[in-house]
């Protein structure tokens, strides 16, 4: 597959990974249906934050791209500075998949470069038993050349 230019973090390069995530159906029913609306903060270094929407329906993956929180009422969210977003995507992108530092897992598993927070303990709970679909979401970015452009 080519390259395609979006920028990272937008409404498009999230709409254009679950494209090339869901492209593979039979990777999603390899990891099962999964019912989730799972937020991504992305923190810029000015503090401002972002948040996109991914929702998780059975076998279906569907990005909402911007939301506002309050609105989306996400089950769960994952917050973490731009950096650390682009150092996971740029590893995902140059080894095909996260390698073990950079995984949704270990970047949250301290809360520290980014945290997992949710309303109740079943957010939690959900994030950590989906991990492994999360965590296919976003190595599709190294699958289809889907680029971090500043």
């Amino acid at each position: 597959m080519g390259s395609i230019e979006a920028p990272f973090p937008s409404d498009e390069w999230f709409s254009l990974l679950i494209a090339a995530a869901v492209a593979d159906a039979s990777l999603m029913e390899h990891l099962g249906i999964a019912e989730l609306r799972f937020g991504v903060e992305v923190v810029a270094p000015s503090g401002e934050a972002q948040l996109f929407g991914i929702v998780l329906d059975g076998y279906d993956v569907t990005s909402l791209g911007t939301v506002d929180e309050a609105a989306f009422a996400p089950e769960v969210v994952v917050s973490g500075p731009l950096e650390a977003w682009v150092e996971m995507i740029e590893v995902i992108e140059a080894e095909g998949e996260a390698d073990t530092a950079h995984t949704l897992n270990s970047l949250t598993i301290f809360g520290t470069p980014m945290m997992v927070r949710s309303p109740d303990a079943m957010g939690q709970d959900k994030f950590f038993r989906f991990m492994g679909t999360l965590q296919a979401i976003f190595d599709a970015a190294g699958s289809a050349s889907v680029p971090v452009v500043g």
